[in-house]
């Protein structure tokens, strides 16, 4: 399964009913689903079923819809003559002037009485939305189909990219673990000697210092400090979170947040590696792991 970039443009044009509808979508990141759809104050009605619209193909992120349209024709908006409601007023000119009136009513007379003109197409009413409201929708399922590609696209080079900086922790978690043995060995020598140091500083104000810690207690209290210090269980961890990482990114469409929690939990583990190792060839790859968790977690941002 591809992943999905919060990140997409797309746009669509249609021409239906003397029309011309225009939409442009726009994604970006966001934790969570913002949705503003812009549309002319005379198809405000249909915002609600064009949001629900939305939400059936993006469920993360900031969405911006800018909707628009206008008539083909360019006299469409002007008005036109209602050729009723002018005979109307000329037969009840005439009925007037039958009944002793002065003159007929001109023609700018007639044209400036209510209902002589009329707006083809009023931009309103229920009418008015059932005419473009179909096509309204069909324009954005356009503009929504190009921004679907466009994020799989993208999400489908994320998820290579990804998969090169997984790689990149294993090769730095199985160096540290190659490791681990040797770091076991220097830290027993290490933490032997700073006991005997410290035994030799009070051996001459405690002559029976020997019995009072004998050999098996002096080896079992270096082997605590080891333990202490051991990083088998972060390693381990680790390696089931990478593990976890690459099942959700190859398994699961909805996947941003999800990955962004394991990135969390791979750098506290990393976090307590490096404190409790400090050698210079564990500290470099403890570096390289901090690192390439950031750039993970900054990829991961962008997925829904």
């Amino acid at each position: 399964m591809t992943l999905k970039s919060m990140t997409a443009f797309g746009s669509g044009e249609l021409q239906a009913a003397k029309t011309q509808y225009r939409c442009e979508i726009r994604t970006l990141n966001s934790r969570f689903t913002d949705i503003s759809i812009k549309l002319p104050r005379s198809l405000i009605a249909l915002e609600t079923q064009l949001t629900a619209l939305v939400k059936t193909h993006i469920q993360r992120g900031k969405v911006d819809v800018f909707l628009d349209f206008s008539p083909l024709e360019k006299t469409a908006h002007l008005p036109k003559l209602n050729e009723t409601a002018v005979q109307h007023y000329i037969e009840m000119s005439k009925a007037l002037a039958k009944l002793g009136a002065d003159k007929l009513l001109s023609q700018s007379d007639i044209l400036r009485l209510e209902g002589s003109l009329e707006t083809q197409g009023s931009q309103h009413g229920e009418a008015f939305l059932s005419e473009h409201a179909p096509h309204l929708q069909a324009v954005v399922e356009m503009a929504l189909g190009r921004v679907t590609l466009q994020r799989a696209s993208e999400g489908a080079a994320l998820q290579e990219a990804l998969l090169k900086l997984v790689e990149s922790m294993r090769f730095d978690r199985e160096a540290i673990l190659g490791k681990r043995e040797g770091i076991q060995t220097a830290l027993f020598e290490t933490y032997k000697k700073r006991l005997e140091r410290v035994l030799g500083l009070v051996k001459d104000t405690v002559p029976d210092l020997k019995s009072i810690i004998p050999d098996e207690r002096f080896i079992a209290e270096v082997a605590v400090l080891i333990d202490r210090a051991d990083i088998e269980e972060e390693l381990t961890r680790l390696k089931a979170h990478e593990d976890e990482f690459l099942r959700i990114m190859n398994n699961e469409e909805e996947a941003g947040r999800k990955l962004d929690f394991l990135c969390q939990e791979m750098h506290r583990e990393v976090n307590t590696i490096s404190n409790k190792l400090t050698q210079l060839d564990v500290a470099t790859h403890s570096l390289s792991l901090k690192q390439t968790i950031e750039r993970l977690k900054q990829q991961v941002q962008n997925i829904e």
